[in-house]
């Protein structure tokens, strides 16, 4: 029999609570797990770490996993009163504005990392936060806004294939926080090829605007995955006695996958900016040619205006009007004038 169904093997072990979601959230708890080092764990409400004023090390029981919604008073009240973390981390913890980050004090660390926004009108330049503080023996997170990674963390443990200690759900955090930013670095990869292909379906206007939104997007990324890198280097450097070999190998392989996604936004920026530069250089070329045909009609035009208003302001007269025929030759003169002057474009290479 598994033991974690067994009462003899496990007679330390609180029972089963299953979390309400509403309930939860009332009091600012979003999700809370003992680790059952098998890939499972079971669920605790407020009332269980409530009962612990006072934090006791729970190695014997399976270390705890306490996810919060920091917007809610009760959960800043608990953090500051009851988690037993200090305040200048708790102050980190809820600071509204944080960039990602990775300090060690001890034997516990901080861990700031930034995700995808997936919440639906939600863009995805407005990156979310998931904030991670643990000592070996408790992981306690907090977001202000919902954080896909640590959803799919919490499914993982109901269905038993979740994280084993905490150094791994640590490790699992930064890994889903990392991988999320995979699909959309691609997307903005392949619009930048889109719209360099739309140069002559859309105006010059509307293309330069999507591609600035477009760079905007990526320097955004950019601005947090640099800083990111950074503190999961720190984390895969990391001597904490309670982070396991393939922990900080599982940290070194999610700064590789860091590294892939800065390079190829600095591709995707490198390929906007060619893509930018071809479109204005096309749109230039567009008004070069159509001011030199304006040029040419111009040039054409001007002795015919020029023949024609000398005639109109003759003040003696204008020769030959009463002729029948010097209309004509007239017309015939200016006629035989524009061939000249359009044989004379055409040597010239102008035409």
């Amino acid at each position: 029999m598994d033991s974690r169904h067994n009462p003899v093997n496990r007679p330390s072990v609180r029972p089963v609570v299953r979390l309400k979601t509403g309930y939860a959230h009332r009091f600012g708890l979003v999700c809370a797990f003992r680790l059952d080092r098998q890939g499972g764990g079971e669920a605790l409400q407020w009332a269980d770490l409530e009962a612990d004023a006072e934090p006791e090390p729970h190695s014997a029981q399976g270390p705890v996993w306490i996810h919060l919604d920091l917007k809610h008073a009760n959960a800043q009240r608990w953090l500051s009163a009851h988690s037993g973390i200090d305040p200048l981390v708790v102050d980190a913890l809820t600071a509204a504005r944080v960039t990602p980050r990775f300090e060690q004090r001890g034997r516990s660390l901080l861990l700031i990392l930034k995700g995808i926004n997936f919440r639906p009108g939600g863009l995805p330049m407005d990156m979310v936060t998931l904030r991670l503080w643990s000592d070996g023996e408790r992981v306690i997170s907090g977001r202000h806004e919902p954080v896909r990674a640590a959803s799919e963390l919490q499914r993982s443990l109901v269905k038993g294939q979740g994280p084993t200690d905490v150094g791994d759900l640590i490790c699992q955090c930064a890994d889903l926080m990392t991988q999320h930013m995979e699909q959309l670095i691609f997307e903005q990869f392949d619009e930048a090829h889109r719209i360099g292909h739309l140069h002559d379906a859309k105006p010059t206007e509307d293309l330069v605007a999507e591609l600035a939104h477009l760079r905007r997007v990526m320097i955004r990324m950019r601005h947090f995955l640099g800083p990111q890198r950074r503190a999961l280097e720190r984390l895969a450097a990391s001597h904490q006695p309670w982070l396991s070999e393939n922990n900080r190998e599982r940290a070194g392989e999610v700064v590789h996958q860091c590294t892939q996604y800065i390079e190829g936004l600095d591709a995707a920026q490198r390929i906007s900016e060619i893509t930018q530069e071809e479109i204005l250089q096309r749109s230039t070329e567009k008004t070069e040619r159509r001011l030199f045909s304006l040029t040419v009609i111009t040039a054409i035009f001007l002795p015919l205006t020029f023949i024609t208003g000398l005639l109109g302001v003759n003040l003696a007269g204008i020769p030959d009007a009463t002729d029948r025929w010097a209309f004509l030759l007239l017309c015939l003169f200016l006629g035989l004038l524009v061939a000249a002057q359009l044989w004379y474009l055409r040597r010239k290479g102008w035409l």
